[in-house]
């Protein structure tokens, strides 16, 4: 059975640290991995857009030139909604060094007087984390262009207000009151770069047990409207569009307007730079962390499967699903569940922040024998998170013991890893696994992104110390 101790015993030190040998000295916490920057600005070795995911609703450039061909209206009123507004709405363009093609776009419109826009913050996230290898410019439906300037960022809302040099149209009405469910609603951006599109469907309210606030809009949000405006029949903003939930697409949703008012307030009260941006988001990050710890605050809820008890729907933010295989003649019986807090937020190209998933595999057999079980048990629990890019994080230090449980053994392991530029960010992964029956038992993973690390590990103890076997 190796090393069997108490998990109390395990996780009890000072400050969570776990008394495990050699590589969870590293997890107290883990020496911050060196930061990677980009290559040198200069002529793309790939082609544009081809340099690696982007973010959820900024696109890849399509074609150099633009012609920006207004798409067939939905309705008569649609019309009117796209004439009325069309003035105040660009086209946010990307380009890496001094590249003339653009490596992503998505859109904003006019906010405020004297040129403010609004956008999401995942349009301009690769700026504000490497403001000396990419530049924005705006285009408007026209084919004017100018430089575009960050003035402030909400990273948990997804949004940024920025200037646009030398172009100041006649800004929208921001309405904070949520439509009611069933109203007519639009859509506005400039999608696959195709041009200037309208779509219309209707809001569906707020999301309900959603961990950020969201809008559930019924028509089309694709890639590259994101930062546009999502409108009512009067014309007022409701909505800013997103394209969707980490993991999740072909569902639509729109950033509150009641956000992006708050944040025009507080960028008329900063002169931000390019390395004060970098600390906003970095320290917003931290901020939407721990209140997604905070909020798993509390009793550890459980549920039964095969004779254990095992950490449950633990807030009504979290999506679980279970499902199982009916077939009775399988050698082994297994069923699944399956967690998502759904509460990432985008950093930049192929990194997210602040979210948590977790799964648990539960075998029983009345065929095979215990070799052959404890191996097929051996290989749920072996799994390590496959996420991250070396770019953005380091390696993974891990430490794997047989712990002492309420009323079986475990094996444990956990991993973590340092963020490269964002310090005090850390990816966990966790595995689980039961050691006490040769015909039933147990794998469980537990995925956490970009959190700080002693709340990360206290959440850690107490998941895994919520596991019980009732035979």
């Amino acid at each position: 059975m190796g090393n069997r101790f108490g998990f109390q015993t395990l996780l009890a030190a000072a400050v969570l640290q776990w008394p495990l040998p050699m590589a969870l000295a590293q997890m107290q916490p883990p020496a911050g991995p060196p930061a990677v920057t980009p290559a040198p600005a200069g002529p793309a070795a790939t082609t544009p857009g081809s340099a690696g995911p982007l973010a959820p609703g900024a696109m890849p450039a399509e074609s150099p030139a633009l012609n920006m061909p207004v798409s067939p209206a939905t309705s008569e009123n649609a019309r009117d909604v796209l004439a009325r507004v069309r003035p105040a709405v660009i086209q946010i363009k990307g380009f890496f060094g001094a590249n003339t093609a653009q490596a992503f776009h998505g859109t904003g419109f006019a906010a405020a007087e004297g040129g403010i826009f609004i956008t999401n913050y995942h349009v301009v996230a690769q700026q504000v984390q490497y403001p000396d290898k990419y530049r924005l410019e705006y285009r408007t439906p026209d084919g004017k262009t100018g430089a575009i300037t960050i003035l402030a960022i909400d990273v948990r809302h997804d949004l940024a207000v920025v200037h646009a040099a030398g172009h100041a149209p006649e800004p929208l009405k921001l309405e904070p009151v949520v439509p009611v469910k069933g109203e007519r609603a639009y859509s506005i951006g400039f999608p696959l770069d195709v041009g200037l599109t309208i779509t219309e469907g209707v809001s569906n309210g707020k999301v309900e047990d959603s961990f950020d606030p969201r809008i559930h809009y019924s028509g089309a949000i694709n890639g590259g409207m994101s930062g546009g405006p999502a409108l009512n029949g009067a014309g007022s903003v409701i909505g800013i569009n997103v394209s969707g939930y980490r993991f999740e697409q072909l569902v639509s949703f729109l950033v509150p307007a009641e956000h992006a008012l708050a944040l025009l307030e507080r960028s008329r009260k900063s002169t931000p730079n390019a390395r004060s941006l970098t600390r906003d988001a970095t320290a917003q990050l931290r901020a939407h962390a721990a209140a997604l710890l905070g909020a798993l605050n509390g009793k550890m809820l459980t549920q039964a499967a095969a004779g254990y008890l095992l950490p449950g729907k633990l807030a009504p933010f979290i999506d679980c699903n279970a499902a199982g295989d009916p077939t009775p003649s399988q050698p082994i019986q297994v069923v699944s569940m399956n967690c998502a807090a759904k509460a990432g937020l985008y950093v930049q190209q192929g990194l997210f922040s602040g979210d948590l998933r977790y799964a648990h595999y539960v075998l029983s057999t009345d065929k095979l024998d215990a070799w052959r079980f404890a191996s097929k048990l051996s290989d749920l629990a072996s799994a390590t998170g496959a996420f991250g890019s070396r770019r953005h994080v380091g390696p993974f230090a891990c430490e794997n013991r047989v712990v002492a449980l309420k009323g079986f053994d475990a094996s444990v392991m956990v991993c973590s890893r340092g963020y490269r530029k964002l310090e005090g960010l850390y990816d966990f992964t966790v595995r689980v696994s039961s050691l006490n029956n040769t015909k039933r038992g147990f794998a469980s993973h537990l995925d956490m992104y970009g959190l700080e690390f002693e709340p990360a590990m206290r959440f850690i103890k107490r998941y895994v110390e919520a596991m019980e076997w009732r035979p």
